[in-house]
């Protein structure tokens, strides 16, 4: 067997490639750039796999200490707790983005945007894998490294005084990350509730809905449901260039 992966927690039996058109490869995963390909497919087949409806409890096995959990399928939101106590969204992760226990006991608040897979990976096991290839080790650090700037531009985005400066600045980050590009400019489709978007900004519910109400009437934002807009010349204005999503 080329790769070790007896610390690997058997959690359940991998499903079938049928019906997984969705799911990144690990191979097209930041996490597992310049590993070999044959090791990636075994381990992609090896890799316990836990599904995670939208809105339900985090599954048990998505709540043990000294984990690293890898996002396979779905986006999965992080909060911290505010002072106010509301929890605050600080990250939306997608396929290939990691959330982690190692190396502290306190558990971190998750929920299910979409319907989504995760798999839990124990300390002793990345261990092993970063035994095996020093490679990963380094891809783990760069990606965790960027995850930390992403959150010191978060904090630095709901500092804003403004619920409104709050909102826009965190439609346009989302932009750059999630949004598509059209011809009338960048279109996000989070699917979030005014309550999770409140989250987001680390506002009240009836702020944020203000603070939309402002962004559509200055043009800033065209919405239709939970589809949001943001025309190039409102970028443009604000931000003197495009998001990469361009």
């Amino acid at each position: 067997m080329a790769i070790a992966l007896k610390e690997v927690p058997n959690i359940r039996t991998p499903r079938p490639r049928t019906g997984w058109a969705g799911r990144v490869e690990l191979a097209r995963m930041d996490l597992f750039h310049g590993l070999p390909e044959t090791d990636l497919a075994l381990l992609e087949n090896r890799l316990p796999l836990v599904r995670w409806p939208k809105g339900a409890e985090t599954p048990d096995p998505l709540t043990r200490p000294d984990h690293l959990f890898l996002v396979r399928e779905g986006r999965v939101a992080v909060f911290e707790p505010a002072a106010q106590g509301a929890d605050v969204m600080t990250s939306i992760l997608e396929e290939g983005s990691v959330y982690s226990t190692l190396g502290t006991d306190r558990q971190p608040v998750v929920a299910a945007l979409e319907d989504s897979a995760v798999s839990p990976l124990s300390g002793r096991a990345i261990e092993g894998l970063i035994a095996r290839y020093p490679k990963l080790g380094r891809n783990l650090a760069t990606v965790l490294s960027e995850r930390l700037a992403s959150l010191r531009e978060t904090v630095a985005l709901v500092s804003e005084m403004r619920v409104e400066d709050r909102l826009r600045a965190r439609l346009h980050q989302l932009a750059d990350r999630f949004g598509v590009a059209t011809p009338q400019g960048i279109q996000l489709r989070l699917e979030l509730t005014h309550a999770q978007w409140a989250s987001l900004v680390g506002a009240s519910r009836e702020a944020v809905t203000t603070a939309f109400s402002k962004l559509r009437t200055a043009g800033e934002i065209v919405t239709d449901g939970r589809a949001i807009l943001i025309p190039w010349d409102a970028l443009r204005a604000t931000d003197g260039d495009v998001p990469a999503a361009a």
